[in-house]
């Protein structure tokens, strides 16, 4: 398997599995020599995404806190965990590491492991070490670092071909010069690199701080089955967890209402809105059909509203006048919610752009609850209704593929008195068989606005769309 990236004007080789490496397949390396150096139709080639990788990374950050309260983020591939004072919950550092590359493994992830007293003698070894787990004695980064390339003191390139034109590859090399020679010769990053590693510079760590969910609680002095003095104490901290929400700019996408039960299992209530909100009147309407139908057991001592997911909300201006108007946005986004809760998620559907440059293909009807934000633009200006299917015309062009002069719609023949065109449409290759289409966009002298199609392989021309 190859991940690939574009550098330049050069797709190269990101990311490869280690049956790639082994073959002889490096970083950096030409996708069309990668290709030509594996074995034929043996080839997985996947995209970069620099951007997703990096949030995933971080979430396995927050993940890896199980282990220990300070985990950092280490460029692309790792994470630095501080485990001073957490090894001996595991039984020991062997046991730790253990540990956590079983739990890693669970989820799909290999791992190369490394415990030292310093970070650069961890990264040194987990990523050019020969063990998959190496654990370094207090004091021994100087024995362990020596065997290992000069590449894994994390410097440049351009410095690792100065030391390459010495014949200095190994960090042994590096500890037999005089400190006083490095900085003259090769820069002060790599004394520094070579001192963090040993022991000798300090380094300082950046953990990762997860966002704790916006969330507010009451307690009762008792249990109660009071249905009003509960729905009024669930009002209560609805409103302080949408102001929390508001002092971090955010709405709310999923809410969960947690009913402390007494002598019961907690009872969780869950509402989801199709855009963010943080208007408590409005989410009180979604959530008071659910606790209207909860069972409350033999009473209620707690209940909590936690904002389990959310979303920034863009600003808004603030009116001055007491008629304020609501957002057409926000007031379609209520309106699903209402209907969702009482018609059921999957009866309200509504219609969200995908990546297709066909018309036909260009949207996909999905729950609105569900539906992700997606960065898609429609290619082009598109008609405001699509006939599915489209409807077969006849028209007369100038030329075969110039602009449209005349068309028949809706039982007459009508004249053209603007076109522009052709856009030509090619069909999805991993689809099958399909066929290429050059589109017209047709004013009649009457005013109507056509979007017309013609098909390259049979020449039938079509109406697939109007402007309204």
């Amino acid at each position: 398997m190859l991940v690939a990236q574009t550098v330049g004007q050069r797709r190269v080789v990101a990311a490869c599995c280690e049956r790639s490496r082994d073959a002889g397949v490096h970083l950096g390396l030409p996708v069309a020599q990668a290709r030509a150096v594996l074995p034929a139709g043996t080839v997985r080639l996947e995209e970069a995404t620099p951007g997703s990788d990096a949030s995933r990374l971080r979430a396995l950050a927050v993940w890896a806190r199980r282990f220990s309260p300070l985990v950092q983020v280490d460029g692309t591939d790792g994470l630095w965990l501080d485990i001073t004072g957490c090894a001996h919950l595991f039984g020991d550092e062997a046991s730790m590491c253990r540990a956590v590359r079983e739990e890693l493994a669970k989820l799909g992830i290999s791992t190369r492991l490394a415990i030292a007293d310093t970070h650069g003698c961890a990264w040194a070894l987990a990523r050019f070490g020969e063990a998959e787990i190496t654990i370094v004695p207090p004091g021994g980064q100087r024995q362990a670092m020596a065997p290992l390339p000069v590449e894994a003191l994390g410097v440049d390139s351009k410095t690792i071909r100065a030391l390459d034109e010495l014949a200095i590859d190994r960090v042994a090399h590096l500890l037999d010069i005089p400190r006083g020679v490095l900085p003259a010769r090769f820069g002060r990053d790599l004394l520094l690199a070579l001192d963090r590693a040993l022991g000798h510079a300090m380094e300082p760590l950046d953990p990762v701080r997860p966002i704790t969910p916006c969330k507010a609680e009451r307690i009762f002095d008792g249990y109660t089955t009071n249905l009003e003095a509960i729905e009024l104490a669930v009002r209560e901290v609805l409103g302080e967890a949408c102001a929390q929400l508001e002092s971090r700019g955010r709405g709310a996408r999923q809410l969960v209402v947690e009913l402390g039960r007494y002598e019961l299992e907690s009872l969780r209530l869950a509402v989801a809105t199709s855009v963010p909100s943080r208007d408590p009147k409005h989410l009180w309407t979604l959530v008071r059909p659910r606790l209207e139908r909860a069972h409350l057991g033999f009473g209620v001592e707690r209940v909590a509203v936690t904002a389990t997911r959310d979303a920034l909300m863009p600003g808004s201006q603030a009116e001055q006048w007491e008629d304020r108007r609501r957002s057409s946005m926000a007031a379609a986004g209520e309106l699903v919610d209402v209907l969702t809760g009482r018609l059921g998620v999957n009866a309200v559907r509504g219609a969200v752009l995908t990546q297709s440059h066909l018309p036909e293909r260009a949207f996909d009807w999905t729950a609105p609850l569900a539906a992700p934000v997606h960065d898609v633009r429609p290619p082009g200006t598109r008609p405001t209704s699509l006939f599915e299917p489209p409807m077969e015309t006849t028209a007369m062009a100038l030329t075969p593929d110039g602009p449209v002069h005349r068309i028949r719609w809706q039982g007459e023949d009508r004249v053209v008195v603007s076109c522009v065109g052709p856009e030509r449409l090619g069909h999805e290759w991993w689809r099958g068989r399909g066929s290429t289409r050059d589109y017209f966009r047709v004013r009649c002298e009457d005013g109507a606005c056509l979007w017309v199609a013609r098909a390259r392989e049979t020449g039938r021309w079509y109406v697939h769309g109007v402007w309204a």
